[in-house]
């Protein structure tokens, strides 16, 4: 005797078809993914570092993949949701809070920034916000000045003692005369961001850039005892050639890096470059202006967005390196391709592999 299903049995199915239909959809293989897998293959091993990498076009993923492991106490695979320290791929959302606040009206790029940080001293010649964020500044790179005074960066340090350590250095060159990159320079952008807006870059960026985006797993890291779940684990060549720990968890210090996120949420920050989700219709002009020196020569670094070119085609995008992490972020505007790939070990070049990435995907378009 054939006996009906009930409304509620057929609705049950419909769901579970559609949920299947749904995650075959997500973890179908592009025709590339071999020829990506290939590229990531010596780190495809539980015993070994690797990489999550992520490739959209048109703000829609056509591949995400982890490969190796995120911690190798452990062995817990690398996937387009573990979360990595990104080094100066930071710089670009330090960049955006601060265009955001000049589109509130609550500064001005043009702004001295003594008139923000009034312990700096007065120097010789007026240093702008802009030339913060373009690195023709003069201030010393951070990391460098703690070097020579004798301090271990990987140590913990409050906002002030940083503040009152980049008050004493003197300018490296007068503002506008050159480019010379400076994670000093994005510090104090921080502390510009903190004194304008009343909040700290961390509960500003989350407010008005990670929360509305959907990027929950995003934050800049300005406490070092915050747990972060499904953190990656970074590592260097030991002197036997071994893997040896390398991540310090005690600097906390954002602006010029500091943050941590994934390869699935870097997809929304991607769509945001594509479409401007985030403030007026001027922010993305904004982000991506170039700088322009003294002499008027115009410099391939925007707003911690740099302009390059591969193989004919331009591309827009920034690395990081810090701590035994390695990241890289890579757009080519005119194609709407967009790809980047995050690792927990030292050595690795990233930008190369997203570059070789972007060729696969790009193939007849490139020469």
């Amino acid at each position: 005797m054939k006996t009906l299903m009930s409304r509620q049995t057929i609705t049950v199915w419909i769901l579970v078809l559609a949920s299947a239909s749904a995650l075959r959809a997500q973890t179908a293989r592009p025709p590339q993914a071999d020829a990506v897998d290939a590229i990531f293959a010596e780190w495809s091993g539980r015993n070994s570092v690797g990489c999550a990498v992520g490739v959209a076009l048109d703000g829609r993923f056509l591949y995400k993949a982890g490969y190796g492991s995120a911690n190798l106490d452990w062995h817990v695979p690398i996937t387009a949701s573990t979360v990595f320290y990104v080094g100066s791929v930071s710089k670009q959302f330090t960049a955006t809070a601060v265009a955001l606040l000049a589109e509130d009206g609550r500064l001005s790029l043009d702004d001295d920034i003594r008139a923000y940080l009034p312990e700096l001293p007065k120097y010789p010649w007026t240093v702008t916000i802009r030339h913060l964020l373009h690195h023709t500044a003069g201030i010393p790179d951070m990391y460098e000045v703690m070097e020579r005074n004798g301090l271990d960066w990987r140590n913990r340090y409050a906002p002030e003692e940083g503040l009152a350590l980049m008050a004493e250095q003197p300018l490296s060159f007068p503002p506008g005369e050159r480019y010379e990159y400076s994670n000093g320079g994005y510090f104090l952008l921080a502390q510009i961001v903190e004194r304008a807006s009343g909040q700290s870059l961390r509960a500003f960026a989350n407010d008005r850039i990670f929360g509305p985006l959907g990027m929950l797993d995003t934050h800049f890291h300005d406490d070092a005892g915050h747990i972060v779940e499904g953190r990656a684990m970074s590592y260097e060549p030991g002197p036997d050639g071994r893997y040896r720990q390398s991540y310090a968890n005690d600097f906390a210090l954002p602006g010029a890096g500091g943050l941590y996120t994934t390869v699935e949420d870097l997809l929304l920050w991607e769509r945001n470059l594509l479409d401007d989700r985030l403030g007026g219709p001027a922010l993305m002009e904004t982000l991506h202006a170039r700088g322009v020196l003294n002499d008027g020569s115009v410099l391939p670094y925007a707003l911690a967005l740099r302009h390059g070119e591969h193989r004919g085609l331009e591309w827009v995008g920034h690395t990081g390196s810090m701590m035994g992490f390695k990241a890289a972020y890579v757009r080519f505007p005119e194609q709407g391709l967009g790809v980047w790939t995050l690792c927990n070990y030292g050595p690795m070049v990233p930008q190369e592999y997203s570059l070789r990435v972007a060729d696969v995907f790009l193939g007849r378009q490139i020469p």
